[in-house]
């Protein structure tokens, strides 16, 4: 297993959402693409989702998570990582791109209530 290189603890999540992809030159508007993925884990810093659809790396997405405690905010991801091991669907890991920290405590609160109910 290689070096842990995230910052901040993923946990499980099973959630669908939409993206958006944004302008890839500028950044400030949407192309009409919108893909929906399966969100597999997240943390304050990022997520992880699995698509059959094919991302590149280094492309910016908008996207609205609700999680599963009725919490809700709205994101701007970059894809920075992709593995497929063989498999129809490639994993994805995504950092969020200027997330605030009121958003973030949304995920960390999260974190604790699905850790509390897993253990």
């Amino acid at each position: 297993m290689g070096i842990e290189k995230r910052r901040s603890k993923r946990t499980d999540i099973d959630v669908t959402i939409s993206l958006r992809q944004l302008d890839d030159k500028y950044v400030t508007g949407y192309s009409g693409d919108t893909v929906t993925v399966n969100v597999i884990n997240i943390s304050k810093d990022g997520i992880a989702f699995k698509s059959d659809y094919e991302f590149r790396l280094n492309t910016y997405y908008d996207t609205d998570i609700r999680l599963s405690n009725g919490e809700s905010f709205e994101a701007v991801i970059e894809v920075i990582r992709m593995e497929n091991l063989g498999e129809i669907e490639t994993t994805y890991g995504c950092r969020f791109v200027g997330i605030n920290s009121e958003d973030q405590f949304k995920i960390e609160v999260y974190q604790i209530v699905y850790e509390s109910n897993n253990n």
